[in-house]
């Protein structure tokens, strides 16, 4: 619980063995008022507080009681009212401070250990409400502006962002909660208006949630007229259908497929679609995919970080990648 001023007053006084005498003489008062401050019967007026804080060495928030923890309480509070990026940072800034300051207590073995440890976890668990605060309010500001494209595109289905931004409007319903209602919203889509557009945004608001077996399912329907024959236009579909059958370790749609679907892709939609086998094959499947994969990197146009994320994931470094044109992934 928080001290009154008067008793924080109190209390730093005697801390540093001063009279009451002697901070009235500081302050031009007489010892009586300070001796009714501390009582509880009246309190120092506001002027007087930045001399009174001065005189024993505090912040006014010291003064008035305020320990590390209800300022870290306020500033969280404080941004979760605001929600601006500069309330974030005060936040994060003063969590981040009191973190490193324990840190230090606790390598060199100063305070109680316990309470230190728990003061770390309660700041470490602020810290992660704030990062969560944050993730809704950056979820929520990118799927109004995902909403506002969809609506001033709506009929005009070859516009360059018509489906990716869609698609990324579908993905954030799950962050904002929406997400059982966007699926069965893509579905109904696709029952009444069958399409590859339809049945891309149903699988890959499945493939979001990871629901990789109501893809399969899917797939036996309806879906087989989009599916089949495979085709550039449809790879977007596959990828998603082999993604789940990898998921869920169905080898038997993927070699049954897979050959038909690499003899329509280029060598970037292969690098997708070689990807989800990684965690499929063992032995010597695996070691040809990754091959394969060596092979076609330098060709495929990849950025430069992606490239990097999966040269690290087959064990590959460019001065080892293959120039090897042809190869087979099982």
């Amino acid at each position: 619980m928080n001290l009154a001023i008067g008793e924080k007053i109190a209390l730093l006084r005697q801390e540093r063995n001063i009279t009451q005498t002697q901070l009235a003489e500081y302050l031009f008062l007489a010892p009586q008022t300070v001796s009714r401050w501390e009582v509880g019967n009246g309190a120092p007026e506001i002027t007087l507080l930045p001399r009174i804080a001065a005189f024993f060495g505090v912040s006014i928030d010291e003064l008035f009681g305020a320990t590390s923890r209800t300022r870290t309480e306020d500033l969280v509070a404080k941004y979760s009212v605001l929600r601006d990026g500069r309330s974030f940072r005060e936040a994060m800034g003063f969590i981040d401070s009191q973190i490193q300051s324990i840190d230090a207590l606790l390598k060199n073995g100063g305070g109680d250990l316990t309470e230190l440890e728990e003061e770390r976890d309660q700041l470490e668990a602020e810290k992660t409400h704030m990062w969560i605060q944050l993730g809704r309010e950056a979820f929520q500001r990118a799927f109004a502006i995902a909403d506002r494209f969809a609506e001033k595109t709506e009929g005009d289905p070859e516009h360059p962002w018509y489906l990716k931004m869609r698609l990324q409007r579908d993905q954030l319903c799950d962050n904002i909660g929406r997400g059982r209602e966007a699926v069965a919203q893509r579905r109904a889509d696709f029952m009444e208006r069958p399409s590859q557009t339809s049945l891309l945004r149903y699988f890959a608001m499945l493939g979001n949630r990871q629901d990789y077996e109501e893809i399969l399912e899917a797939a036996e329907g309806p879906a087989r007229e989009m599916l089949f024959p495979p085709a550039t236009g449809n790879l977007p579909i596959w990828l998603e259908l082999i993604h789940a059958a990898a998921e869920t370790g169905e080898r038997g749609l993927i070699e049954q497929h897979l050959p038909q679907v690499l003899e329509v892709c280029g060598k970037q939609d292969e690098v997708d679609f070689l990807l989800c086998l990684l965690n499929v094959y063992e032995g010597e499947e695996l070691a040809r995919v990754k091959e394969r994969l060596r092979s076609l990197l330098p060709q495929a146009g990849l950025n430069e970080y992606f490239e990097a994320k999966v040269r690290e994931r087959i064990g590959a470094t460019p001065a080892a990648s293959s120039q090897n044109e042809n190869g087979d992934f099982c």
